[in-house]
């Protein structure tokens, strides 16, 4: 290991050579001896020590404190003052250098290998915390969410690029700014402003996630649709020293969802015209239960011509990413079937308790017309059944509840047998 490279500052001769002679008792390497702060400036430039050991007072134009400061200020190097001076005004002014430590002359070799030592220390731990801290600010001002982290009182101490666009808040107006001054955030379907998210987290303790739809109110007026999280700042000891809270702009998320909102819309007329208004003239009238039934036969073929391909495609692409097993199968083929009849205008539920799998219209949009009409019920039924045969699961589906029968309930109950 190279040794310890030191600069000696003082401008008392004898001193000198005793500190540079202690020094290299101590196996330290005394790179040069200089009486001023000016010449000491120039041998740091061309040949940067480990550690300087400055006397406060010096001969020339500068002394050891100002000589101090210009080297905090230039160079990652620790000053260890030597001084025969303790009075209280010396120290004030040799503070504010940030100096690594003090040895009042005269001092004992262990003293000064005590200081030497903690000094080098405290500058190579000080030097991970700078690099480390860089790390983390870089990486946060680096971050494509927003972010924004306050103190325990809800103040805000750092907010990154992305915070400052979102916002329109500049971080030097935010700083010091109360959290409810700067991030405004209210209920998007109410307009009801949400509980001030230091609050709520200082309160629970732990992360808070916001799902609801929000609208973040920013700088100059604009509502902007969010989503966020909240979550402590803790030390070691678990104790809670502030609040990060994390968000992003969702605009073209929710324009997305508009969008296939509205093809998911289009898509059903065009279904519902398909399989369904195609037949609406023999809908009219009280059909013979033959004839009815001959018609939905005929519409099941028709159904599996059509929707089969689409269906054993959209199975493939949701068995690519988890095991080809029954269960998974049977979860693709449920997520299947629910968002075909949300195209239709039908909202369902399924529900697997207890061994019991059911299937469950929410509303029907022939709801007025199924006692007249009880083809609307069968096409409802024939969709399901026909479509289950397309798994190859070994089990069985049935209508348990319908319209037609006056329950004003329709549901489907399957039965699967996953080991075979």
């Amino acid at each position: 290991m190279s040794k310890t490279k030191i600069l000696v500052v003082e401008d008392e001769s004898i001193v000198a050579m005793d500190i540079k002679q202690r020094a290299e008792g101590l196996g330290y390497e005394v790179i040069g001896i200089t009486p001023s702060g000016e010449e000491a400036l120039e041998i740091i430039r061309e040949d940067p020590p480990d550690l300087i050991l400055m006397d406060i007072v010096l001969k020339g134009k500068i002394d050891g404190i100002e000589a101090a400061q210009r080297i905090h200020d230039n160079y990652d190097i620790p000053v260890l003052y030597l001084t025969a001076y303790s009075d209280e005004e010396t120290l004030k002014r040799a503070k504010i250098t940030e100096p690594f430590g003090y040895i009042i002359k005269p001092f004992e070799d262990r003293e000064l290998h005590g200081s030497v030592e903690i000094a080098i220390y405290k500058h190579e731990m000080d030097r991970k915390l700078k690099a480390s801290e860089k790390w983390l600010s870089t990486t946060l001002e680096s971050m494509g969410d927003a972010m924004i982290a306050t103190d325990k009182e809800g103040v805000i101490i750092f907010m990154n690029p992305v915070a400052q666009e979102v916002t329109g808040w500049d971080l030097e107006e935010a700083i010091g700014k109360s959290l409810t001054d700067v991030l405004k955030i209210i209920n998007e379907n109410t307009g009801i402003p949400l509980e001030d998210p230091v609050t709520k987290v200082l309160k629970e303790n732990e992360v808070i996630e916001i799902k609801d739809s929000n609208l973040l109110i920013t700088k100059n007026g604009t509502r902007v649709p969010i989503d966020d999280s909240s979550a402590p700042i803790k030390d070691e000891n678990g104790n809670v020293l502030g609040v990060t809270l994390v968000f992003r702009d969702i605009t073209e998320r929710k324009k997305a969802e508009k969008e296939k909102e509205q093809l998911l819309k289009d898509k059903a007329r065009g279904e519902l015209s398909n399989f369904v208004l195609s037949a609406l003239p023999v809908f009219a009238s009280n059909i013979p239960p033959q004839v009815r039934n001959s018609m939905a036969k005929s519409f099941s073929d028709r159904f599996e011509k059509n929707m089969k391909t689409d269906f054993i495609n959209q199975l493939d692409t949701c068995l690519e990413t988890v095991a080809d097993t029954s269960e998974n199968i049977f979860r693709c083929y449920i997520s299947w079937l629910k968002d075909f009849f949300f195209n239709l205008g039908i909202e369902s539920e399924f529900i697997d308790e207890n061994d019991i799998k059911l299937f469950k219209f929410h509303n029907c949009p022939w709801v007025d017309d199924a006692e007249t009409s009880p083809m609307f019920c069968m096409i409802c039924r024939v969709i399901v059944l026909r479509s289950f045969t397309w798994t190859h699961l070994n089990g069985n589906v049935a209508q348990i509840h319908c319209l037609e029968d006056r329950d004003n309930i329709c549901s489907f109950q399957f039965v699967i047998n996953y080991n075979e």
